[in-house]
């Protein structure tokens, strides 16, 4: 134990943050049932599986964007070709939007600049343009936070990105701090993840300043004391939330109202967050997360910088995945039997609200796609209401969601799984399975739409999906898309997908091997 925990520390010592393909058991290929991924995964077997012919795989520079773009009052500058940065321009709108629907005070879309490095850049290395790029950043745009995004090309070159960040720390008011994110270091692009976390442990401030962020002892002042014991009373029934883009204001505020009626406050990091709230992040009693694959880099780290307890239990996704995380949380703060009577009197009003819509689903076949903790669990939620789950196909998966596909196992062993992000696997799997409603991840909405099946988004920022209220509305979504399929069938006589009949016939996993 005292190896691992020193190797871990001495990834949050070095400049580029290890990738999940060394750093955990990751599978991206595969295909049998629920009931032999955890087993694959524990045994290592899911790291022999490849394929023979990739369509397409995920960059995990876009979900690194994707986090740093929602952070207030900072600039990013891409440090690469200027193509490198053209998936800004859908991420600031979204950025923007959920930076308003929260009601931060910086709400304005992410500022971005680029080094737009050349051939002659490429030939003799892009260091200087990138120390004038950032030093042009902080005195033009004068943000709090500056992210040097660390793209392919500098990193084949060997451009010292650290060194300049390093240099620029020093002569610029805002601090800096560089996401190494080359697309070509990991198959998994949940990797995205700890680049982001990486780059503030390294060198984003997470101590309070005095007078700004709180009042110091004053021996002379007769209620200082008293104000001591109140901010410790308050740190010791605060829980700091660890969310993602994927998850919406509505899902926060679903957990938050939860979490108030337990009597803790709640802190929400590291998106839509600012350096000032970074600062705060160690003064908190506990460290959740609400996704087994996001968090556990920078859990790990806050637990052992500053003795930080964490829990990672799940993604509180229908009543049961809810309840779970709900008393594990209760339980650190001696509150399990407070936290077991709210899941029952949330259950009960749950229950009453969903009944009638039941019967709309008794027989419907269903196919989940999409994150393997999110598919995992509505898989569960969903065959508890009578729905029929007749295939699950997750992204990609590691070794922190274990404990959610040991109960996806428990719940339904003989359910077909599949961990593949590759389109014509999909498509062959649709005309195999013909269900009768798909639950898949948006950006692959159009591919069921095309063959005459009816589909909903996995989850949608802009409602709600998480805890009580987040299920109710899910299933109120799916009995919508089940009694008006209308828009399906008519995209379905008017288009058609790029492959050629005889793919159809095939075993949709030809490509997969050991």
């Amino acid at each position: 134990m005292a190896e691992i925990q020193d190797k871990e520390k001495n990834y949050y010592t070095a400049a580029m943050p290890p990738v999940r393909d060394t750093r955990l058991q990751i599978a991206d290929t595969f295909h049998g049932c629920s009931c032999e991924m955890s087993d694959c995964l524990r045994s290592g077997c899911s790291l022999k599986k490849n394929r023979t012919f990739w369509q397409t795989n995920a960059c995990q520079m876009s979900l690194t964007l994707m986090m740093c773009s929602t952070v207030q009052n900072s600039v990013i500058v891409m440090h690469g070709p200027i193509g490198c940065g053209t998936q800004l321009h859908g991420l600031s709108a979204n950025a923007a939007k959920g930076k308003a629907t929260r009601g931060t005070p910086d709400q304005k879309p992410p500022v971005w600049l680029t080094t737009n490095l050349g051939e002659t850049d490429v030939i003799n290395g892009g260091e200087k343009k990138l120390q004038e790029t950032i030093e042009y950043a902080d005195r033009t745009y004068r943000p709090e936070i500056i992210f040097v995004i660390a793209t392919c090309a500098p990193n084949i070159i060997g451009d010292d990105v650290e060194k300049i960040v390093n240099i620029t720390n020093d002569t610029c008011a805002a601090q800096v701090t560089a996401l190494h994110c080359p697309g070509f270091r990991s198959r998994v692009v949940s990797s995205a993840y700890d680049s982001f976390y990486h780059s503030l442990i390294r060198h984003i401030g997470f101590k309070p300043i005095p007078y700004k962020d709180y009042v110091p002892n004053n021996p002379a002042d007769p209620s200082a004391e008293l104000g001591d014991a109140i901010f410790d009373y308050k740190v010791k029934h605060t829980v700091n939330l660890f969310n993602a883009t994927s998850i919406g204001p509505q899902d926060e505020a679903e957990i938050v109202r939860l979490l108030n009626a337990l009597g803790l406050n709640v802190r929400i990091y590291a998106e839509y967050s600012s350096a000032d709230d970074f600062r705060m992040l160690p003064f908190a009693a506990l460290n959740v997360s609400l996704c087994n694959m996001h968090d556990d880099y920078m859990l790990k780290f806050l637990e052992q910088e500053y003795h930080m307890p964490y829990i990672i239990e799940g993604m509180p996704i229908g009543p049961d995945q809810t309840r779970k995380w709900l008393v594990a949380i209760g339980k650190f703060f001696g509150l399990e039997k407070e936290a077991e009577l709210l899941a029952d009197y949330e259950e009960k009003k749950l229950t009453e609200a969903i009944e009638p819509l039941i019967p709309s689903f008794k027989g419907k076949r269903v196919l989940l796609g999409g994150g393997a903790v999110r598919v995992a669990a509505e898989a569960i939620a969903l065959n508890r209401i009578g729905l029929d789950i007749v295939s699950i196909r997750g992204y990609n998966i590691d070794s922190n969601a274990n404990p959610v596909f040991d109960d996806l196992g428990d719940e339904l062993p003989d359910v077909p799984l599949t961990v593949s992000n590759q389109a014509y696997e999909f498509v062959n799997q649709l005309l195999q399975n013909k269900p009768d409603l798909v639950i898949t991840h948006n950006g692959s909405l159009g591919i069921p739409a095309r063959l005459g099946f009816p589909a909903i988004q996995l989850f949608d920022v802009g409602a709600s999906y998480f805890g009580y209220t987040g299920f109710y509305s899910l299933a109120k979504r799916i009995r919508f898309a089940l009694e008006n399929n209308n828009y399906a069938e008519n995209i379905a006589k008017h288009a058609r997908l790029p492959y050629r009949k005889e793919w159809y016939e095939k075993d949709p996993f030809t490509y997969q091997k050991d």
